[in-house]
């Protein structure tokens, strides 16, 4: 998956996670080693991770992804 496709897709989720109360950016931020306003920017698109981010938050997504069971 593009690095860029990887921040889309965890911009859609932080969305989702956020508003169903399961997910906040300060985890997400401690879990990269930022401060929760630089991973506000980064939804604002007023900044931009770096590649190394960008594998980080992947890294995140998959790791705390939302187990479903049938």
């Amino acid at each position: 998956m593009a690095m860029e496709k990887v921040l889309e897709e965890w911009c859609k989720l932080h969305k989702f996670h956020l508003y169903s109360g399961s997910f906040e950016t300060k985890d997400l931020a401690k879990f990269i080693g930022v401060s929760p306003r630089t991973v506000q920017r980064w939804l604002k698109e007023k900044a931009k991770p770096t590649k190394d981010q960008l594998a980080q938050i992947k890294r995140y997504i998959v790791e705390n992804e939302p187990k479903t069971s049938l």
